[in-house]
């Protein structure tokens, strides 16, 4: 693996509050050498070494993808979900913004049946199929579609279908 300069900026890193931790009463024993101080009921992390292991990070994901690897960029807080989206699309790679659906990796089987059922039920209504059907049937196949489009994003949908 070759190392290579990122322009990280400790100052940026300041004002995107990288800095702020976890609250002092939650947090992991392991992550001690990380935690520079506590201010308010707050670890303060080592911008430092955040810098450190964040180009090392920078320098892994760019070997891997010029392997050709495929990721997953997860991002599940209103405040980055755009973000998440822009910057996954633009990289075209995977991502979610939304939910998180339990499983999602460890029982892929499963999520990939559930994301094949979403696609063949919007086929469906887009094709007017749903409207021939009988009232009750209709409704719950519905229901089933917008349960699903809440938690699939259609990007995310043929984005992995491919």
């Amino acid at each position: 693996m070759t190392r290579r300069c990122w322009n990280i900026n400790l100052e940026e890193m300041m004002e995107a509050g990288v800095h702020f931790g976890h609250g002092t009463r939650k947090w992991n024993p392991r992550m001690s050498p990380y935690i520079s101080a506590k201010c308010k009921g707050i670890h303060i992390l080592n911008l430092t070494r955040t810098a450190r292991f964040l180009s090392e990070a920078c320098d892994l994901v760019f070997d891997a993808s010029s392997r050709g690897k495929q990721f997953l960029i997860v991002g599940t807080k209103n405040k980055v979900a755009d973000s998440v989206a822009r910057a996954a699309i633009r990289a075209r790679c995977h991502y979610v913004n939304k939910k998180w659906l339990r499983g999602m990796l460890t029982n892929w089987s499963t999520t990939e049946m559930r994301l094949h059922k979403f696609r063949d039920l919007r086929m469906e209504q887009k094709a007017g199929r749903l409207t021939r059907l009988p009232k009750r049937d209709a409704a719950v196949l519905k229901r089933q579609l917008s349960h699903l489009h809440a938690i699939v994003d259609s990007d995310l949908l043929f984005f992995i279908l491919k």
